[in-house]
């Protein structure tokens, strides 16, 4: 830092011709990251997070503004580490989302080793894959380096990490070695539900063969043992707990080669193994004052529940009556196994510079785990064993080629990026088979002026085009089997609590869809970068457009089974003390076995139950549109103040509305008889719920001012951070009718006869579904509104049973739009070095814990910022470094 220029904000690359960004480790050590998620808060209108430990999943979405909008943000966003992809793809279980699929989580990841990171929010080259949102690459530190030891403290998390880079002598290359680690509580005031890293790396370069022709390789070793843990609070019901482990593997060899011949400049080979262990630990507590069944059947038929002691292998165990605990363990170990060999030839040709690469990529990726299973199956609850590591690995195949060339153009310089990457995806043991993809990409930059002198230094400005691909996760190519389980005979409860069960299980094999298809975003933005004096500028406008979003839906199959009740045993002369009960698994039908013998075994009488049974499939959601405007202007430094200006923000723009029709049926309910199970299927516009999508705008702005003072060696940062418009709203819209009606009370389930929008935030608001079948004729889709609109004047049976089908919103406000006033926090940042071998860092977020109100729209309530969503509550951290 005694240098005059240290840079500790991210960085705009404008070199590059898709919009990146970059942070240096002066950055990241003058932040304090408490982990790699926090990175958001350094691109053009990132806030800080409100979250202040690691106990919570680390994910990262960009260019959004929630992890939860409709076409998995967080999924779509790739991570690298020295060129490792950190895949959550053949993960079966941690996290899952509301669609079961999200992104990687990044808490594993050590903050103190990493020299550089690289946001990519543009179009990235075709060599990057996988992908739609965007993409971090993380460079950890390599070369020769002194010890450095670290101590970082903060309210709620404490790590301690050591760092070094081997000069090995000779001809025997350079290691660099990394250890850390870092313990994280989820409250102050209460001190027991913590997240640990324990992180090791070890990173090996050299470079052999000739001076003209050298082979420069790396390999790399990272490891990690941690995991969260609940098991020791006393807060917590005596005995319970959940932990799970985050122990990882990550290795990886690269090898270059400078071959400068005339038809091939350098070859690329790279090699890496991901693994991970996630395997989760939960104990909770169960009770019940009579009997319960616990089905384990996975075969169809007809099962009598029987104790464990009696038969531990049997389809349905019967648990006794009182208090038990249940210990689950999800054995998760995603793995991925990958490689890739690339070459570039790069030639100038006249004023032509350019640079030819192709390659090809293969990733092998499954599953080592065993799944869910129970510590005793005495107390497993309805469970039914899948095995992760008994799933098909899937091969992914991937090619590209791309042209980089700069050339002039009517004397100025045009730099222009093209390629085309094809995905092909072979999933063994799938009825998808293969599947192919092909994304076309395209980035150029035209600069316009660029001098060393003059007021005007330098204008370019820069468009993209192109499509990303994300793959499909092993959650949506091989779901589960869906099991449907009805209770077809229970026996009357005996003086000890003990009753007996019966269930007819009905298998359904995973549901294939042949129309999915793969994932695809439509990336378009254009922007300038302009350089007046000391003031640099940079703009981006883009618009994102995600088309065929993974979404999970029900279905719902018309079945039949037998069902025998209590007044099935009123003829039964067996005293209830000598009955044993049997079921035949085909038939259904129950018999009763006198154990004395005294009586002779009788056959209860039954009625057949038409119901459905469900399941759950994949398949591909309606398009998703984001667009916005980022910007940074940087002031330069004032020399006389020795402080630096900048200001960055974004508009952001989000509309997600689900046009495909969604299947609702109401399993649990009857009909109005009491009796008969509820024999109608719902089919709703885009979601069963009130809202089928919604809007988001945001305007964030922030002022950064940085004060460095070479002669004392320090560095003062103050950050602005505002969010001045907030606007989000439900919507319900259907482009083929209406889809919901304002009603005049709560009371009312019919529209209003009165022009109401259902936005104007006054009236409850009904939504139906826009037909309906029935079990009494399934392939005959009713429409729904006009059957209900006649059935309240003719038929009060059939009005109050599709009643339950008409989904009502809770409040009046509901799709009125929420407006958020604009509010502001600040946070301080700073950094001092002392001598050559100390430096200290100290920040204060929120440093003005401002306590002012913010005025929500929707409800007219105003809100304290104290807690507030948006807003991190105020905290410090402290860390020292020192170099030996």
């Amino acid at each position: 830092m005694a240098l005059d220029e240290v840079v500790v904000v991210a960085q705009k690359k404008t070199e590059e011709v898709a919009t990146s960004y970059s942070i240096d480790r002066n950055a990241l050590t003058h932040a304090q990251l408490k982990g790699v998620s926090d990175i958001l808060s350094q691109l053009p209108g990132g806030q800080t997070s409100t979250y202040t430990n690691l106990t919570s999943n680390q994910q990262i979405a960009l260019r959004s503004a929630s992890n939860s909008e409709m076409d998995n943000p967080t999924f779509g966003t790739a991570i690298e580490v020295d060129g490792v992809r950190l895949s959550n793809n053949s993960s079966f279980s941690i996290p899952t989302g509301s669609d079961g699929i999200e992104g990687t989580d990044t808490r594993n990841i050590a903050v103190n080793n990493i020299e550089s990171i690289e946001v990519v929010t543009g179009l990235p080259s075709v060599e990057q894959g996988d992908l739609t949102s965007g993409l971090l690459k993380i460079h950890t530190r390599k070369g020769k380096s002194p010890f450095e030891i670290e101590v970082v403290t903060k309210p709620e998390i404490k790590s301690y990490s050591v760092n070094k880079g081997f000069d090995l002598g000779g001809n025997r290359g350079l290691l660099n070695t990394s250890l850390e680690h870092t313990r994280s509580i989820a409250n102050r005031a209460s001190p027991y539900t913590t997240y640990t890293r324990n992180n090791i790396t070890m990173t090996y370069r050299n470079t052999f063969g000739k001076a003209n022709h050298p082979v420069e390789l790396t390999y790399g070793l990272t490891g990690n043992l941690g995991g969260y843990d609940s098991e020791s609070d006393p807060d917590a019901f005596t005995g319970t707990y959940t932990k799970y482990n985050d122990y990882v593997l990550r290795t990886n060899l690269l090898v270059n080669w400078l071959l400068n011949r005339s038809w091939i400049t350098g070859i690329e080979l790279s090699g890496s193994i991901n693994y991970s262990d996630r395997k989760k630990e939960t104990m909770d507590n169960k009770s019940a004052s009579s009997s319960t069944a616990a089905i384990h059947s996975a075969t169809d038929g007809y099962f009598i529940a029987r104790n464990y002691d009696e038969n531990p292998d049997a389809s349905v165990i019967l648990i006794p009556a009182g208090y038990w605990y249940e210990l689950e363990y999800d054995d998760d170990k995603p793995i991925t196994y990958s490689a890739s060999l690339k070459a570039d030839w790069v030639r100038k040709f006249g004023t032509v510079n350019n640079k030819v690469k192709i390659g090809g990529e293969f990733s092998y990726s499954g599953n080592y785990g065993k799944g869910i299973y129970y510590g005793d199956m005495r107390y497993a609850p309805t469970w039914r064993a899948y095995r992760y590591d008994e799933q098909p690995f899937v091969n992914t195949y991937s090619f590209y080629a791309e042209e980089n060339a700069t050339f002039p153009v009517m004397g100025k310089e045009l730099q222009v990026q093209a390629g085309a990457r094809s995905d092909i995806t072979s999933i063994k043991g799938s009825e998808y088979g293969v599947a192919r993809s092909i994304s076309p990409r395209i980035n150029t930059q035209y600069t316009l002026v660029k001098n060393k002198t003059g007021f005007l230094k330098k204008f370019s400005v820069h468009a993209g085009w192109g499509d990303a691909i994300k793959l499909p996760s092993v959650n949506i190519l091989y779901p589960r089997p869906d099991y449907t389980d009805d209770l077809a005979f229970v026996s009357t409860t005996s003086s000890d609590g003990t009753a007996f069960y019966a269930y007819c299980t009905t298998v359904t094999k995973p549901l294939y869809n042949p129309d999915l298809r793969w994932q695809r975003n439509r990336k378009t933005e254009i922007g300038m970068d302009l350089q007046l004096g000391k003031t640099r500028i940079s703009l981006t406008a883009f618009r994102d457009k995600t088309f065929n979003p993974y979404r999970e839906s029900d279905s719902y199959t018309p079945f039949s089974y037998k069902l025998t009740q209590q007044t099935d045993l009123d003829l039964c002369e067996i005293p209830e003390t000598d009955r044993v009960f049997s079921i035949d698994q085909t038939t259904g039908i129950v018999t009763v076995t006198d154990k004395t013998g005294v009586y002779a075994s009788q056959e209860l009488t039954y009625k057949t139950i038409n119901t459905y049974k469900s399941n759950s499939y994949y398949k591909n959601g309606s398009p998703v549109l984001r667009k916005g405007l980022e910007w940074i202007v940087d002031f330069g430094k004032i020399p006389s103040l020795k402080t630096s200006v900048r200001v960055d923000g974004n508009y952001y723009y989000f509309k997600g509305l689900n046009e495909t029709i969604e299947q609702k049926g109401l399993l649990s309910q009857k009909m109005s008889d009491g009796s008969t199970p509820y024999k109608y299927i719902g089919y709703f516009v885009g979601s069963t719920s009130s809202s089928n999508g919604s809007i988001t705008q945001k305007l964030r702005t922030n002022v950064t001012f940085t004060t460095h003072i070479p002669a004392i060696r320090m560095i003062f940062t103050l950050r602005i951070e505002s969010c001045l418009y907030n606007y989000t709203q439900d919507l319900s819209e259907y482009s083929g009718g209406t889809r919901s009606y304002a009603v005049d009370s709560k009371s009312d389930y019919l529209p209003s006869s009165s022009d109401i929008s259902i936005y104007d935030g006054n009236h409850y608001v009904v939504t139906y579904p826009l037909y309906y079948t029935s079990l009494d004729d399934p392939e005959t889709k009713i429409p729904f509104l006009e059957k209900y609109l006649w059935a309240k004047e003719n038929d009060a049976t059939l009005y109050n049973d599709l009643t339950k089908l008409v989904v009502k919103t809770y409040y009046e406000y509901d799709f009125k739009a929420q407006k958020i006033s604009s509010y502001f926090t600040g946070n301080i940042n700073l950094t001092k070095e002392i001598g050559n071998k100390v430096s200290v860092s100290f920040n204060a977020t929120n440093f003005f814990n401002n306590m002012g109100k913010v005025t929500d729209s929707q409800t007219g309530n105003t809100k304290s910022l104290y807690r507030f969503s948006g807003v991190p509550y105020f905290y410090y951290g402290l860390s020292i470094r020192l170099k030996i």
